[in-house]
């Protein structure tokens, strides 16, 4: 299983198309793919994919990565009944749940945040997982960084994404250095958001990112198709399969696969051996759910009895 973060702390850049069209176009070959929506924006649900929220009293992600809610990954996702999905394939999606918003508070209180993602989808059953970032440097990009094994990088051509890609690689360090994870490979750089033909401004500027030294990927320019793909529900690969867009997010795919094909192997993800307090309050009051008779009990008496031996 590949896990891939499409990442910009930079607002407004594609990540949302990006990691929406990549992961139809993975399906489209025949990939089993798993969409995870951690922008607690959740564009990616609705927006983009038609898809409704999760109900607050139902099992979600942001309950997965508190553990509140411990069922396995696969209980959370949600298949795309719209894409077109080559033989064997999948387009599964976690979506978004109103406890997104509050989640970054909450993953902060861990004691090392930074693995809850990992430890949750490190059992999935995929070809690849694509999780669609947060605009932000925050503990849920942190967690994405940490569970990948690599990275995609939407930029629009200018000088800004320039300083944005400065911030994402320091970003990008400070992960591997505090978790002590293996480097992210820097799948490569997508520039989009641009009209044709391109400016001299934004040539200028692509050169510029040319010396990052990080490949660059298919071009995906604006283009109405991709508003129209998303009022329908579905990916531009499927609304418009002969389009530009489409085409792009096809060879982006082809990338994808193969670093697959390199046998990324497992992330690997520390135990879990650190206290934490939501699980001992919430298995404190099942037992005392179990024992009270109505009466108010110590702690104490809601410890298990050893049985007595007989004399």
């Amino acid at each position: 299983m590949q896990i891939t973060s499409v990442v910009n702390q930079k607002g407004g850049v594609g990540k949302t198309s990006l990691s929406v069209g990549t992961a139809a176009a993975l399906a489209e070959r025949g990939r089993r793919v798993l969409l995870i929506d951690l922008d607690p924006q959740g564009h990616a649900t609705t927006e983009m994919l038609g898809l409704d929220e999760v109900a607050s009293d139902m099992p979600s992600l942001a309950k997965a990565l508190t553990k509140l809610w411990k069922g396995s990954i696969e209980e959370l996702a949600v298949p795309h009944p719209r894409s077109n999905i080559g033989r064997g394939g999948a387009f599964d999606v976690i979506p978004t749940s109103p406890g997104m918003f509050d989640l970054i508070r909450r993953l902060d209180q861990f004691r090392v945040p930074g693995w809850q993602l990992a430890r949750v989808i490190q059992f999935a059953h995929y070809d690849h997982v694509v999780i669609d970032c947060p605009p932000a440097l925050d503990v849920l990009t942190n967690n994405a960084l940490a569970a990948s094994h690599g990275i995609l990088v939407p930029v629009q051509p200018d000088k800004t994404s320039i300083r944005a890609m400065r911030l994402l690689a320091d970003q990008v360090r400070y992960v591997e250095q505090t978790t002590g994870r293996s480097p992210l490979a820097w799948y490569g750089i997508v520039p989009g958001l641009y009209r044709r033909p391109i400016s001299h401004y934004a040539a200028a500027a692509l050169q510029e990112m040319y010396n990052f030294g990080v490949p660059m990927l298919s071009h995906v320019p604006l283009g109405v198709v991709m508003n129209e793909a998303a009022a329908h529900g579905v990916p531009v690969t499927t609304y418009a399969p002969e389009t530009l867009q489409a085409l792009s997010f096809r060879e982006i795919a082809d990338t994808l696969d193969g670093y697959l094909a390199q046998n990324p192997g497992p992330t690997e993800v520390p135990a879990d051996d650190e206290f934490v307090f939501e699980d001992f309050i919430s298995e404190v009051a099942v037992a005392r759910n179990v024992n009270d008779n109505g009466a108010r009990k110590k702690l104490y008496d809601l410890m298990p009895k050893r049985p007595q031996r007989p004399r």
